[in-house]
C-alpha cells in the first residue's frame, strides 16, 4: 500500500520533534546545574567534585558520541534515536534515588568522607546520562540534513538547538514550583526522565523508514577541489570550532548557578530569574543567528558568506563574558553574561551547518568523532577549572576562557576553511570552462 505524501510543513513539524528531543536532553541535563546548591550542601559536594561531576558526563558523552555516530550511519535515527532518549530519560530516573542511603551506602566505605556514597551515585548516573545523551546529536543532525535543503538548514539547527535553552529556562521555574508546593529535589529529576519516555511515541508516529531512503538536499561545492586536503583542511576547521563552543557554552551552563548564588551571594530566587533569562537570550541568540542567514540568502548573499558573517557577529556577542570580571556585581555584570550566552549558544547552529556539508554516508561518525573531541576538550577543562575554583575562590580564568575562545574557532573559519559555492554556480562554471575548451 502506497504510503500518503508528506505536506509542505512536515518537515517543520519533524524540526519541532528535534527540538522537543534537545529540550528533554537539556532538561535532564540542567536539573543537576539547578539543584547543585542544594546537593552541594546536603551531600557535601565542594567544587572539585562538581567539576569531576561535569568532566565524567563529558567524557562519557565523548565516547557516546563516537559509538552512536558509528551506529547512526548503518541503521539510521528512526531506531536509534528513541533507544538513546530512553537511556538518558532512565538516568535521570536513577538520578532521583541519590537521597536514599540504602542505595548509596552501598558506595562508600568505613573511612569515607560524608557525602561519598550520594556523590558516587550522582557519578554513576551522570556518567551514564552523558553517554546515552550523546546519541541524540548524530541523529538529530542525520535526521535535519535529510528533510532540509542548505539554505534551511541554519535555521533548522537553531529550531532544533532553541530547545536547549528552552529546557534550561524551564527547570529552574519548574524546581522552583516543585519546591514551593512542598516536593524535594528529587521529584524534577524523575518527572523529566517520564517525560522524556513519551516522546518515543511521538518520534515514531511522525517518521517513516522511507524518509531516509533518499540522498539528503546537496549542499555546497569546494570551489578548491574536493580532495584529500580540502576535506582535511574541513575537519580540522570543525574540530577547533566544536572544541571552542563547547568549552565556553559548557562552563557558562554548568557554573551559572554556582558564580551567582554561590560566589556573589545573590539569593535563591534572583538566581533562577537570572538563569532564566540568560537562557531566554540564549535561545533567542539560536533564533536570531538561523534567521541572519535566511535573511542574507534571500538577499543574494552565498549562504556560506552569510554563515561566516554570522559567526563573526555572534563571535563578538559571546566576547562579553570575558569583561564579566571587570563590571562588578550590579546588573552591568548580568548583562554582560546574558548577551554572552546569547552569542556562544548561538554560534552553533552554524557549526551544526557547517558539519551537515561532510559526506552523507559517514557523516554521523564524523560529527560523533568531531563531538566526542569537543566533549573531551570541555571535560579536561571543566576538571581543572574546578580545581582552580575551589583554589582561588574566583570564577575570572573561567570567564576569560570562555568569552574568548569562539574567536579561535572563528579565524580558523575565516582563514582555514575552503572557499564555496553554491551548486548551481558550480554547474554554471563548469558549463563556462567546457564552452571556452571547445
Amino acid at each position: 500500500m502506497p504510503e500518503s505524501p508528506r505536506s509542505s510543513f512536515w518537515k517543520w513539524w519533524v524540526c519541532g520533534v528535534l527540538l522537543l528531543a534537545t529540550f528533554l536532553n537539556y532538561a535532564d541535563r540542567q536539573t543537576l546545574a539547578v539543584s547543585l546548591p542544594e546537593l552541594k550542601q546536603r551531600f557535601h559536594i565542594g567544587e572539585a567534585r562538581v567539576g569531576l561531576l561535569e568532566g565524567c558526563f563529558g567524557f562519557a558523552f565523548a565516547a557516546g558520541s563516537v559509538l552512536f555516530g558509528f551506529l547512526a550511519d548503518r541503521i539510521g535515527p528512526r531506531r536509534l534515536y528513541p533507544a538513546v532518549l530512553v537511556g538518558w530519560s532512565c538516568a535521570g530516573i536513577a538520578t532521583a534515588f541519590a537521597g536514599h542511603p540504602e542505595l548509596t551506602g552501598h558506595l562508600e566505605g568505613p573511612d569515607d568522607a560524608r557525602g561519598t556514597g550520594p556523590f558516587r551515585w550522582l557519578l554513576i548516573c551522570r556518567t551514564l546520562l552523558g553517554f546515552c545523551e550523546a546519541g541524540h546529536w548524530p541523529c538529530a543532525l542525520l535526521t535535519a540534513r535529510q528533510v532540509l535543503a542548505a539554505k534551511d538548514r541554519p535555521l533548522g539547527n537553531a529550531i532544533l538547538q532553541s530547545g536547549a535553552s528552552l529546557g534550561a529556562v524551564l527547570i529552574p521555574l519548574y524546581a522552583e514550583v516543585v519546591e514551593r508546593n512542598g516536593a524535594e529535589w528529587h521529584f524534577a529529576f524523575w518527572t523529566v526522565g517520564v517525560l522524556g519516555l513519551l516522546w518515543v511515541p511521538l518520534w515514531f508516529a511522525l517518521v517513516r523508514t522511507s524518509d531516509f531512503a533518499d540522498p539528503p538536499p546537496p549542499a555546497a561545492v569546494e570551489s578548491d577541489g574536493a580532495g584529500a586536503v580540502a576535506f582535511a583542511r574541513r575537519l580540522f576547521v570543525l574540530a577547533v570550532v566544536v572544541s571552542c563552543l563547547n568549552v565556553s557554552w559548557q562552563f557558562l551552563r554548568a557554573w551559572l548557578p554556582l558564580f551567582l548564588q554561590d560566589f556573589h551571594q545573590i539569593p535563591r530566587e534572583p538566581t533562577r530569574v537570572i538563569v532564566v533569562a540568560f537562557f531566554l537570550a540564549s535561545d533567542a541568540g539560536c533564533v536570531l543567528a538561523g534567521a541572519l542567514v535566511k535573511s542574507l540568502a534571500a538577499r543574494g548573499w552565498e549562504v556560506d558568506a552569510a554563515r561566516r558573517a554570522g559567526f563573526f557577529v555572534f563571535t563578538l556577542l559571546a566576547a562579553s563574558a570575558a569583561a564579566v570580571p571587570f563590571a562588578g556585581e550590579g546588573w552591568l555584570m548580568v548583562g554582560l553574561l546574558i548577551v554572552a550566552g546569547m552569542g556562544v549558544l548561538g554560534l552553533h547552529p552554524y557549526y551544526y551547518a557547517f558539519a551537515q556539508d561532510l559526506p552523507h554516508r559517514r557523516m554521523g561518525l564524523y560529527s560523533g568523532g568531531l563531538a566526542a573531541l569537543a566533549w573531551v576538550v570541555a571535560s579536561a577543562f571543566q576538571i581543572t577549572i574546578g580545581a582552580e575554583i575551589q583554589e582561588s575562590k574566583s570564577y575570572d580564568v573561567g570567564l576569560v576562557i570562555g568569552g574568548l575562545a569562539p574567536a579561535a574557532g572563528l579565524a580558523a573559519l575565516l582563514f582555514v576553511w575552503p572557499r564555496r559555492i553554491s551548486p548551481q554556480r558550480h554547474k554554471d562554471h563548469t558549463k563556462e570552462h567546457e564552452e571556452e575548451m571547445t
